[in-house]
């Protein structure tokens, strides 16, 4: 290259280089870059960056202008932006005033390929013009811009399309499913914005206040280019990629944040004065003006929509802000819909949410959204279960209609100082707590109680914490607290006060002192000027967050209803009884039926009482019961025992199952099945392995002799029989029966060997670690007087109690058999119950009424059709407790040699009583 003095400079190369002038105009011209400065000058102007820049103007004083404004001209070389975050990394080039965003993969690397293959969740019929005309948008701006695998390399990802309706706006917008991408990046959310704080905060910033939102705000910016064939959609069957960053992304709300935090900390002035919330800044304009924040923001490139000034009526986060008499208020700014026509879990829910929202006050529709949530909870067992309910539709109908008619989601906007009046209060139904500032209610709440909830003065007290919650996060520190309890007002002001120490005799001592501890822990470390007041119930503001309004709650019936004793007026008592018996002991809907033909006023609540307290009905094939199911296994290796004796072919044989994690078997063959045989093989196997806690056992006379059990107490083992005439209670060494059986006869194979295959299968059909015979070697062997036995966990609810009358169903019992008298004279679990000595199931067992001898009841009238009916009664054999084995008080003083005696058993025989005869 010659320049203007004849002298040769070497071309080194050339690029593209962005002039700005003061104004902010920028324009790209293409440079020659050399060796050493030409002419002496860092770089000179051509006519065509001259021209590019609007021209040039030359003063008397030597000073150059370029451009209309006549701005001095200086090179764009400010170094790029880059925020670099555990998740992402944003980027922001001043010459193009572009950001560039590029998340990062959890593994480092990113998956190979993406395995959805669903390209769009199809729109509703009416929302296909709109969601397609939002796409052609996308299109046109460049935002979606056609694949080529040529640049971009193959596609490693397909985002399935679906369209979001947003009826507050009238809009239909393009969304993407992000779900199996975002499996792959690891969102760290710590500092993420909580949409209830950052309105707290904005509540504060007084009156003078405007909204500016971003145009498009996550649109704005650029999805790196290396991350385009994950970022892949079908429109129309052409493949496109999406260039910006997308909504559903699960880093999109930080990179958001953390690039409007950048922007707005550029400038010390609009630091303090802005606040934002994903793309929505709230400017207080007393402390920087809105142009001001709009000029920072252009210069980082990105776009906002005309500014809104919140006294003149705007939308703040979802709220419908405006000024009235100097000060702002809000309401709810979405209409509120029907009732869905199906209801499900999952409608009733979205509903809820739809009433109650993130609204500061809500007032009774707060506790009355959350019962129907727990109505509907109850009424289903999965969120798509249709409900045929009509109580709880003409409920939420009813809630719908007072909420169109006076909805208590308003109130004031300002707030402002530390000074407020905290109102709380609990009943049986749920905890209620109120903030008021300068008269005003600014923020409410209320939680449900369980239905085992506890004393009303705890509950009282929980509010008071959690009202105080509430007001530290308000910035409060001068507080009232409004009670109507008198109890908590005593103990939270002598506590405040240290006159006395807390006085209470009640049974949750601990924990009341325990959450008074709690009050004064807050006021201390918060400096809180805290103060106590008493008021009464009908003055208490939080009275209307712990109950549902009777107009609504009267919708649904009575849950009490149920628990509830029926009073019965003896006529009508006896008319039941009457009917019920001459028509055969009908269940409920029969015998209401036939009563009613006599007396129609009769309801279906007396019926029901009489026929569940019938001694009859519960004495003769009952209705089947419920029961807590249990479980056998323990978690611990030869802690807990199976033991039974079972039959291959003619030979006995002694079953020792582990109850743990392995199941290992142990089987052994059996000379006679005698309790001699039994404890010598038990004895040998203890030897070798150790005693476990626990044996379970059947009701087997082997089992049951004074021999069997003087070797478990020598053994420290305690022994647990299962149910009788419940074979489920060893299910455990029933099972391993019939698999040893089922090996040994498709083999054709000795029971050894067929117990020696059970024992080396993985019980998870793949792994050797799971066999039985791999896991049996983990455990410690407990030694014989030394190691104690853990002590045993007694049911804390059961359905019977030591001295209950019941109705035991015999053996065999058919549909026509008679109950058996007895008395529980044990509890052993929530499934079984001792019964005169027997452990029984609970499933074959009914109350009996203690003064009850209802089936020897007959009718006492003529009206049968048999002139004479003699009616024998039957004797019923009691079983004794003593084992049949039990030695005579000649034989027990007779050393014995338990290896000696060849007989099956030492049980008494005795002859069978016969209760009557015909003859």
């Amino acid at each position: 290259m010659i320049t203007v003095d004849g002298r040769e400079m070497k071309c080194q190369g050339s690029g593209d280089v962005s002039l700005e002038l003061r104004d902010g105009t920028r324009v790209k011209v293409e440079a020659i870059m050399v060796d050493d400065r030409p002419l002496g000058f860092d770089f000179v102007l051509g006519m065509n960056a001259i021209l590019a820049l609007g021209g040039v103007a030359v003063d008397d004083r030597l000073q150059v202008r370029f451009g209309a404004e006549s701005a001095g001209v200086c090179a764009s070389n400010t170094a790029s932006v880059r925020l670099d975050e555990q998740d992402f990394t944003a980027t922001f080039d001043h010459g193009t005033r572009v950001w560039t965003v590029a998340w990062k993969w959890s593994d480092g690397k990113g998956p190979a390929v993406l395995n959805n293959r669903v390209k769009e969740y199809p729109p509703s019929g009416w929302a296909r013009p709109l969601y397609e005309k939002e796409l052609e948008k996308w299109i046109q701006n460049g935002w979606l811009i056609p694949y080529d695998v040529r640049r971009h390399g193959p596609v490693k990802g397909l985002i399935p399309m679906m369209a979001v309706i947003q009826r507050s706006k009238g809009k239909v917008r393009p969304v993407m499913d992000f779900r199996e991408l975002n499996t792959h990046i690891e969102a760290y959310t710590a500092n993420a914005d909580v949409c209830a704080n950052r309105l707290r905060e904005w509540r504060r910033q007084g009156a003078n206040v405007s909204i500016i939102d971003l145009q498009d705000a996550y649109l704005q910016l650029r999805v790196d280019q290396s991350l385009w064939p994950y970022q892949t959609v079908e429109v129309k069957g052409h493949r496109y990629c999406l260039t910006r960053l997308g909504f559903g992304l699960n880093v999109a709300p930080l990179v958001m944040k953390t690039v409007l935090a950048f922007v707005l900390s550029q400038e010390p002035s609009v630091k303090a004065g802005t606040s934002a919330y994903v793309d929505d800044i709230l400017v207080n304009e007393d402390v920087v003006g809105v142009d001001r924040v709009r000029q920072v923001l252009e210069r980082y490139g990105l776009q906002c929509k005309a500014h809104e000034r919140v006294a003149d009526g705007a939308r703040v986060l979802g709220l419908a802000v405006w000024g009235e008499n100097g000060v702002l208020r809000w309401k709810r700014c979405n209409e509120i819909g029907d009732v869905p026509r199906k209801l499900t879990r999952r409608a009733v829910f979205a509903l809820c949410g739809e009433l109650v929202g993130h609204f500061p006050v809500c007032g009774w529709l707060r506790v009355a959204a959350a019962f129907a949530k727990r109505k509907i909870n109850a009424a289903t067992k999965s969120w798509d279960d249709p409900v045929e309910s009509v109580a709880i539709r003409s409920f939420l109908e009813e809630i719908i209609q007072r909420v169109k008619e006076e909805d208590p989601a308003r109130g004031a906007w300002n707030v402002s100082g530390d000074k407020a009046r905290l109102w709380v209060d609990a009943s049986s139904l749920a905890l209620g707590v109120m903030l008021e500032v300068d008269g005003s209610v600014v923020e409410d709440a209320a939680w449900l109680r369980p239905d085992d909830a506890q004393h009303i003065n705890m509950a009282e007290l929980d509010a008071v914490i959690r009202g105080l919650n509430l007001a530290l996060l308000w910035r409060m520190r001068r507080i009232e607290i409004m009670t109507d309890s008198s109890t908590v007002y005593r103990w939270i002001s002598d506590g405040l006060s240290g006159k006395s120490r807390l006085r209470t005799k009640a049974a949750g001592e601990m924990l009341i002192r325990r959450r008074v501890s709690t009050v004064l822990s807050l006021v201390k470390e918060y400096a809180l000027q805290l103060t106590v007041h008493l008021v009464r119930s009908d003055a208490n503001r939080a009275d209307t967050l712990t109950r549902v309004p009777q107009k609504i709650m009267k919708i649904l019936p009575d849950p009490q209803e149920h628990a509830c004793a029926v009073v019965v007026d003896e006529d009508v008592r006896r008319l039941i009884t009457d009917v019920h018996h001459e028509t055969g002991h009908p269940g409920v809907r029969r015998t209401l039926h036939f009563v009613r033909r006599l007396r129609p006023s009769v309801t279906r609540r007396m019926v029901r009482q009489m026929v569940k307290d019938c001694q009859v009905c519960q004495a003769i094939d009952p209705a089947p019961v419920m029961w807590k199911r249990g479980n056998l296994e323990v978690g611990k290796v030869w802690q807990r025992l199976g033991v039974d004796i079972t039959h291959c072919g003619s030979k006995p044989y002694l079953t020792i199952i582990d109850c743990g994690p392995s199941r290992f078997a142990i089987w052994r063959p059996l000379r006679f099945q005698t309790s001699v045989d039994v404890v010598e093989q038990l004895e040998n196997v203890f030897y070798e392995r150790g005693a476990p806690e626990e044996v379970l056992l059947d009701n087997d006379t082997a089992f049951r002799s004074r021999t069997f059990t003087d070797f478990a107490a020598r053994w420290g083992t305690r022994v647990r029989y299962r149910c009788a005439h419940a074979p489920s209670g060893n299910g455990i060494a029933e099972r391993c029966h019939r698999s040893v059986k089922v090996i040994a006869a498709r083999k054709n194979c000795s029971i050894p060997e067929a117990v020696y295959l059970y024992n080396v299968a993985p019980r998870d059909d793949r792994t050797a670690s799971s066999t039985p015979a791999d896991d049996v070697y983990r455990y410690t062997v407990r030694i014989r007087g030394i190691d104690q036995l853990t002590e045993e966990v007694q049911p804390e609810e059961t359905p019977y109690s030591v001295g209950d009358k019941v109705w035991v169903k015999p053996p065999g019992a058919r549909c026509i058999s008679i109950y058996r008298k007895g008395t529980v004279t044990g509890v052993l679990s929530d499934q079984a119950v001792e019964v005169d000595g027997t452990p029984r199931h609970v499933r074959d067992l009914r109350r009996r009424a203690p003064s009850s001898g209802a089936p020897d009841e007959r009718p006492t009238n003529g009206a049968g059709g048999c002139d004479t009916t003699v009616w024998f009664p039957t004797q019923h054999s009691t079983q004794t407790t003593t084992p049949c084995d039990t030695p005579t008080e000649v034989e027990s003083a007779r050393p014995m040699d338990v290896n000696s005696a060849r007989r099956r058993s030492t049980r008494r025989r005795r002859p069978r009583a016969f209760g009557c005869c015909d003859s």
